[in-house]
């Protein structure tokens, strides 16, 4: 009688494996179809409520008005983005509320899984089976469900970063410039991500990003006067330089909300040398993954995490639905931690803290026994900036053996060497 292990439809069997893997990422992607159903049908019922898609669509109308689109004490609509993005929401703003809320809805899942799907075929280090790329996805939909539920852009943007780092990747700097220049049109912060890249490809980059971010100041010009424009693009600044800039505001979620919540006061002069200090080190962290990093899915993949984790700690802005951009990563460290048995520990941590720890309702029920719960997300970057070191740190370091192993087994084989 035939051992059990001998049958090619056992547990362990590739065939298996590969079916179930297919069979999870298959519902995986019925999840996301349901979150975007249960959005479509918020958009019907509620769709003013908890969205900012009314911003969206109120700035675009207030656009072909001649409004200015940043004075707040007027339209009140909270619009802080560019008037390029303004002009290119039009096709979503001139349709019914709720029917536009359900296809920028569609865009932004769509896009957000397919560039999830591409840091798994592109980016990401390693060999993933169907069954990891699946438990991915859930993963990383437990992580975004929450800012795509009220219709932010943050999914777009992320998106566009991975869609750039994929075209630098392929060596297409054209898109990859393009692609920048288009998030950073939606918020200036991708601005960071694009300098972190160009230090690593200076002579690729520099030029054609600069070029491109130029190139789409352009097309509201071909719509509304010139005067008028003129004015929007002054609005728009004096709203970036002013007051704004300054404002703490009750989400804001970063490195000041965690010395608010353990009773330290930051100079904003000495919270700005903060950020440009760390900027310092997330540059020279990205230079240092030039040179220790033996892939480029490596590299790219430290990039990311570098200008996420700055970005959510110490970059402008940064809200409780920001940490979107922590979900993806923050997943991809929980699961490659598990398969490599890298830490696995500091990346449940920094998981458990970027998610489930992290949402309002747990930071609402925690309130009153630990009120310094709203500093749970910042904190939650720091295990997940030190995974992240170590890991590639303990990857080169491997690299390093293996090749020094290679060439003393080529030196005792060789006869050359022995001589």
């Amino acid at each position: 009688m035939k051992h059990f292990s001998q049958y090619p439809l056992n547990f362990n069997s590739p065939l298996v494996e590969e079916t179930s893997g297919a069979i999870w990422l298959k519902r995986a992607l019925i999840l996301w179809a349901i979150l975007w159903i249960a959005v479509s049908v918020k958009s019907i019922v509620q769709p003013e409520k908890k969205s900012v898609f009314p911003c969206f669509a109120d700035s675009s109308i207030n656009w072909w008005a001649d409004r200015s689109l940043y004075d707040n004490d007027i339209q009140k609509t909270g619009y802080r983005y560019s008037p390029t993005f303004a002009l290119a929401f039009t096709p979503f703003a001139i349709l019914p509320p709720s029917m536009g809320g359900i296809l920028w809805s569609a865009l932004n899942i769509g896009l957000l899984v397919f560039a999830l799907r591409l840091l798994i075929k592109e980016i990401f280090p390693g060999d993933w089976s169907k069954f990891q790329e699946a438990c991915f996805l859930i993963l990383c939909l437990a992580g975004c469900t929450r800012a795509i539920w009220s219709a932010q852009s943050n999914s777009l943007v992320f998106a566009l970063a991975v869609f750039a780092v994929v075209s630098l990747k392929k060596e297409r700097w054209w898109a990859a410039a393009f692609i920048l220049a288009a998030a950073v049109h939606i918020k200036l912060w991708p601005v960071a991500l694009a300098l972190l890249l160009m230090a690593r490809f200076p002579r690729q980059l520099a030029l054609r990003f600069t070029a491109a971010c130029a190139l789409l100041v352009i097309p509201p010009f071909f719509t509304r006067p010139f005067p008028v424009v003129i004015q929007q693009y002054q609005d728009w600044y004096a709203l970036l330089t002013g007051p704004y800039r300054t404002l703490r505001q009750a989400g804001l979620r970063d490195a000041y909300t965690i010395a608010e919540h353990f009773g330290t006061y930051v100079d904003d002069r000495v919270y700005t040398l903060l950020q440009l200090g760390l900027a310092g080190l997330a540059l020279l962290w990205c230079l240092r993954l030039a040179k220790v990093c033996n892939s480029t899915e490596t590299y790219f993949t430290g990039a990311l995490t570098t200008w996420v984790c700055w970005q959510l700690l110490v970059g402008p802005g940064t809200e409780r639905l920001t940490f979107l951009l922590a979900a993806p990563l923050a997943s991809w460290a929980l699961i490659v931690s598990y398969k490599e048995r890298c830490h696995p520990l500091l990346a449940s941590i920094a998981w458990l803290m970027l998610i489930p720890l992290g949402t309002g309702s747990v930071e609402r029920l925690l309130l009153p026994v630990a009120d310094w719960s709203p500093a749970i997300l910042p904190l939650g970057i720091i295990p997940l900036m030190v995974w992240q070191t170590v890991y590639i740190e303990s990857r080169a370091d491997l690299h390093r053996a293996n090749q020094n192993r290679e060439r003393t087994s080529l030196q005792n084989q060789d006869p050359l060497w022995a001589a």
